[in-house]
């Protein structure tokens, strides 16, 4: 029975930014570089913010000049903002499904476990609030650590205070799931609402079997 649940922010309680909307798209043409060129700059980078060593807004005007924009450029950060809440949007039923854990499992420790920026954890709270609806926030930037490393659940257990061994991560990238299933946690892989939905209700009904 499971007593921790770790779940993944982006494409689980919420889209993908980078991989689902014109964000880059967006950002590459107000500054005039190669939207092409700016995933791959991007991907090359993105581990210094999410591990907290550098901001994302300088990482991603670091990628833009790398994909042509002006050397110099300055990203308006009121407007980069703007666009990332603006390209942000729930998944249908990931917060009632947060809920119903909470009113059903009470007993759960719940997680965040997501590689994200601490900024746009900040902004994305600041919209939607998600990050008070769990008991421990285990961001990347929190644990300065990347997912699906060893390293990185070892470090969320640290955090947790406790060990992973009736975790259950929910993720909706079946290479995370398929390295925390080799390191012996849980999987539920959530790679649509309905998936998510349909783990929650699996997870709800193995603790009414246990209590009968």
């Amino acid at each position: 029975m499971a007593d921790t649940i770790l779940m993944d922010a982006g494409g689980v309680i919420f889209n993908n930014v980078t991989e689902e909307t014109d964000f880059l798209e967006r950002l590459a043409e107000r500054h005039h570089a190669d939207p092409a060129r700016l995933l791959a700059e991007l991907d090359a980078r993105d581990a210094a913010y999410e591990v907290g060593r550098a901001h994302v807004h300088d990482v991603l005007t670091e990628a833009l000049v790398a994909a042509g924009a002006p050397t110099g450029l300055r990203v308006d950060p009121q407007w980069l903002d703007a666009l990332y809440r603006d390209c942000v949007v729930p998944r249908p039923g990931a917060f009632a499904a947060i809920a119903e854990l909470r009113r059903h499992r009470p007993d759960l420790l719940l997680v965040l476990a997501n590689n994200e920026a601490e900024h746009w954890d900040a902004v994305k709270d600041r919209a939607h609030g998600h990050l008070g609806r769990f008991d421990v926030v285990a961001s990347s930037w929190r644990v300065g650590r990347v997912k699906p490393t060893a390293e990185f659940f070892a470090a969320v257990a640290e955090r947790c205070g406790r060990t992973l061994e009736r975790a259950v991560l929910i993720d909706d990238n079946p290479e995370v799931t398929g390295a925390a299933g080799r390191l012996g946690i849980g999987t539920l892989l959530a790679d649509t609402p309905e998936a998510l939905a349909a783990g929650i209700a699996r997870l709800l009904e193995a603790r009414s079997e246990q209590k009968r």
